[in-house]
């Protein structure tokens, strides 16, 4: 990740959304989609109709762990509830693109019928699935 890049694009997040809200040309949104102009080192974002909703500009010398760094940004949106949103629809999707707009590669994807679950979660399956196990077998 990129620790310089990230707060820059936490920024171009939230003015994006802000951006969607503020023109709102439909009643609903289901992703967004990022394209990355390397020519003029600019993140360029679309909402799902195509419409432009931020252009950023990356400086030159912080291309690397891009990618990463869009993941883990939209992973501490999602953490912080920010596409908890009345006009987010789920399943929402956030893919890089092409000029063309073909889909390069899947982002993130938020969807209210996935279980998010962390190493506690697990931890805490398994300690209980032991516990049971013991039971059954005394």
């Amino acid at each position: 990740m990129n620790k310089f890049l990230s707060p820059i694009l936490e920024i171009a997040l939230k003015e994006s959304l802000k951006s969607y809200e503020s023109k709102k040309e439909s009643n609903s949104l289901s992703g967004l989609r990022l394209y990355f102009d390397y020519d003029d080192s600019l993140l360029v974002v679309y909402d799902d109709e195509d419409h432009v909703l931020n252009k950023i500009q990356i400086p030159d010398n912080q291309f690397s762990n891009l990618i990463q760094t869009l993941r883990h940004v939209f992973n501490q949106a999602d953490k912080e509830k920010l596409f908890e949103k009345d006009y987010i629809e789920k399943p929402f999707i956030v893919n890089l693109i092409d000029k063309d707009f073909t889909i390069l590669d899947e982002l993130f994807f938020l969807d209210n019928d996935t279980l998010k679950t962390t190493d506690i979660t697990w931890k805490n399956i398994e300690r209980d699935l032991d516990a049971f196990l013991d039971n059954l077998l005394k």
